[in-house]
């Protein structure tokens, strides 16, 4: 019995100790405190940040304009087709307007009565000046009768001979005449067609383009817009033409932005003696884009993107906020931005939505 209460106080006792001692290797772990992450930095810098824009165009003709008859008429003769070239003042067409000749020919006549009838107001006013030079001959009343006579058949004259320039003006437009030099783009009626201003359904006879010079028109975003100057040079490719490269320079910008794309056109001039360039073509432009004055500038990496709003994270007294900035010129891995940001402000390398607002955070530049 003795020996049994023996055993018994030499296991707990062993036991304890074990205890004891595994208690005592486990409490430095236990102390150990987590370490905190540490997020990489950098400044918000002051630059004039530079890019070549990549960005679609279209080449459109210099000059293009729908050719309409301005009379009534049938199409006579048609002198050029579809691809011929032209020249200003060409006549590509004409017309037959009888009833147009038959106006023209009365207004003639009535002219010619009325000049006549004025040379014979005249004759009589001189006649009766000529009698007038023997006192008593001619009564002033028959001098101011002629007079008279001659400053209304004068007038009448006037109105004749305007009827018949306006009708002779009328018949000039028989004749369609190409506008500029260019290029018969389509030919859209043929020799019989009744055409003219008082046709409801009127269709244009011609379209005409002047191809010898062209207009590319790019779309640039409303970011890059004040990074666009006149004159600058671009260079830009065609797809039928995938080895060559053409140049040009900025000769318009319309200060106007579409609402819907939010971009502004800008147009470049591009000669085009040899007709190599086609109007209605797509272009690939690059477009070397930098801004006049200083810009902010920080890591790509360090705006984040959501569906809601495009952020960096400022770290500011020990704490984040994120600040709602916009993109502009990005290249080299950096980016312009615009916002409630200022040059040595401190923001995270990479900024991501995952780092809540307003925390506590440690950083290191």
């Amino acid at each position: 019995m003795k020996r049994s209460h023996l055993i018994i106080l030499t296991v707990l006792a062993s036991s304890l100790s074990f205890y004891a001692c595994t208690q005592s290797k486990s409490e430095p772990l236990n102390s150990a405190s987590e370490e905190q992450v540490v997020y990489p930095a950098v400044k918000v810098e002051t630059a004039k940040p530079s890019q070549e824009l990549q960005i679609p165009g279209e080449l459109e003709s210099y000059f293009e304009t729908d050719l309409f008859p301005k009379v009534n008429g049938y199409i006579k003769r048609i002198n050029v087709d579809i691809g011929d070239k032209v020249a200003s003042g060409q006549v590509l067409a004409v017309l037959d307007a009888p009833e147009l000749s038959l106006q023209l020919a009365e207004a003639t006549a009535k002219m010619r009565s009325a000049e006549s009838q004025l040379n014979t107001s005249k004759s009589v006013f001189k006649r009766l000046q000529k009698a007038n030079q023997t006192p008593g001959t001619v009564s002033p009343n028959d001098l101011d009768i002629a007079h008279s006579k001659i400053v209304s058949d004068s007038l009448t004259w006037l109105g004749t001979k305007a009827v018949y320039q306006s009708i002779q003006v009328m018949t000039e437009y028989l004749s369609i005449k190409a506008p500029f030099d260019g290029v018969v783009a389509e030919r859209r009626l043929s020799p019989g067609a009744f055409v003219g201003p008082n046709d409801k359904s009127a269709v244009a006879i011609f379209k005409v383009k002047q191809e010898n010079k062209l207009r590319l028109r790019i779309p640039v975003p409303e970011r890059y817009i004040n990074a666009i100057k006149l004159h600058q040079p671009i260079e830009f490719s065609v797809m039928n033409l995938p080895d060559k490269k053409f140049e040009g320079k900025v000769s318009r910008i319309s200060h106007n932005v579409n609402k819907q794309t939010r971009s502004e056109i800008v147009e470049i001039d591009v000669p085009n003696p040899s007709l190599q360039l086609v109007s209605g073509t797509y272009t690939q432009v690059s477009l070397p884009l930098q801004r006049n004055v200083s810009s902010l500038v920080v890591p790509s990496s360090a705006v984040a993107t959501t569906l809601e709003k495009c952020f960096v994270v400022k770290v500011e007294n020990g704490l984040s906020s994120w600040v709602e900035v916009k993109k502009g010129i990005e290249s080299e891995g950096k980016v312009e931005v615009f916002g409630d940001v200022k040059s040595g402000d401190i923001v995270l390398k990479t900024a991501s939505d995952e780092i809540p607002n307003g925390i506590a955070i440690k950083t290191k530049l």
